[in-house]
């Protein structure tokens, strides 16, 4: 399993209690199914961790994938024509769990993402890099 964890993302600690928002892009459907399990500011998360605000948590999206991914040729083809990254790129959007935002952006001016991918059947694969980029939005469609 491989967990991924982007650049840290600055912020600001008045940010903490507004609805927050991770906007993930560049995820491959064109391989394995599986669970993207969000946690914020814990880049040592893995399976095992707890699914709490203490540890991060922020919750989860899923990706039903094509199966098994695409031969090279068609894939290196697919990447050339879009720029590089994903074969069958698509968005997935989470509403990150508001205590688990107040918590870790309470102590800190960074936000650091990582996603650890749990295959959909027991055993199964997961992507290599779950995620090419994400970008956490606060406060969309609040009124002003």
């Amino acid at each position: 399993m491989a967990t991924y964890t982007a650049p840290s993302i600055p912020v600001s600690r008045s940010l903490a209690s507004r609805r927050a928002e991770l906007v993930f892009t560049g995820i491959d459907q064109a391989g394995p199914s599986f669970e993207g399990r969000v946690f914020l500011n814990n880049p040592d998360a893995d399976e095992s961790t707890a699914r709490t605000p203490e540890t991060g948590y922020a919750g989860a999206f899923h990706v039903y994938g094509y199966g098994t991914p695409a031969p090279p040729a068609i894939a290196e083809k697919a990447r050339q024509a879009q720029g590089g990254g994903a074969v069958a790129p698509i968005e997935k959007r989470l509403r990150a769990d508001e205590a688990t935002v107040r918590a870790v952006l309470g102590g800190s001016d960074e936000l650091t993402v990582t996603v650890v991918p749990v295959a959909a059947d027991p055993g199964g694969a997961t992507p290599d890099r779950p995620f090419e980029h994400v970008d956490i939005v606060f406060d969309r469609g609040a009124a002003e």
